[in-house]
């Protein structure tokens, strides 16, 4: 009798023991910052702010990069502009001499063929009449290369008058264009958020609505 109650005390006072220090245990455990969805709203939240800064910068970059092509182009334009000017001033007055030198030279090129013409014809004469000799042909062949000669000899004396031929202008050096603008880069993409973690209670929750739908 005296060691049943020795066993029932000892065991007894274990169950005691046992207790105590499951009750300390559970005062001492931590409780968590947050539950795993609370922390997935938390960054989703900061991902949808993150994503709309991202899209904003996006299009502020655009914006600048547009003005800045426009920009380029406009002075670009202005540069070839004002390179053309002077060169195109140029080339009209050439022209313009070009055109009065040739006017002048008209009359002069015009008197010289109808001196080719008369020439020619002369020739043609001497040589068709009957019974012409060799003598007579030797004749009409120097007769018509003396005018020819003259011809050639009056026209360069008129061409000489008429002055020196119009220069035309020497084309400036081609215009170095300057790099184009760099477009901005992207800025990183935020990341998502991983997938919802889901608690003991939503997971029931969902295994209980699958059931429903069962029956």
């Amino acid at each position: 009798m005296k060691t049943k109650k020795i066993i029932s005390v000892a065991l007894l006072t274990s169950g005691l023991v046992l207790g105590s220090v499951s009750a300390v245990s559970a005062d001492s455990t931590p409780v968590p910052a947050a539950t795993s969805s609370t922390a997935y709203a938390v960054a989703l939240a900061a991902y949808k702010e993150a994503i709309i800064k991202y899209r904003v910068t996006l299009l502020v970059n655009s914006i600048a990069y547009r003005v800045t092509t426009d920009k380029y182009w406009a002075d670009w334009n202005a540069a070839v502009a004002k390179y053309e000017a002077p060169w195109k001033a140029a080339l009209a007055q050439y022209q313009a001499q070009r055109d009065a030198y040739e006017a002048k030279l008209v009359p002069i090129v015009l008197a010289r063929r109808a001196a080719f013409a008369k020439a020619d014809a002369d020739f043609l004469a001497a040589i068709s009449v009957a019974g012409v000799t060799s003598a007579q042909l030797e004749l009409a062949l120097k007769t018509h290369s003396t005018a020819i000669d003259l011809a050639n000899a009056t026209f360069k004396i008129a061409v000489a008058a008429v002055g020196a031929e119009p220069v035309k202008p020497t084309k400036p050096a081609e215009l170095t264009r300057p790099p184009f603008p760099v477009k901005p880069v992207a800025p990183v993409k935020p990341v998502a958020p991983g997938k919802k973690i889901e608690s003991k209670k939503d997971s029931n929750h969902k295994d209980d609505n699958k059931k429903k739908e069962n029956k």
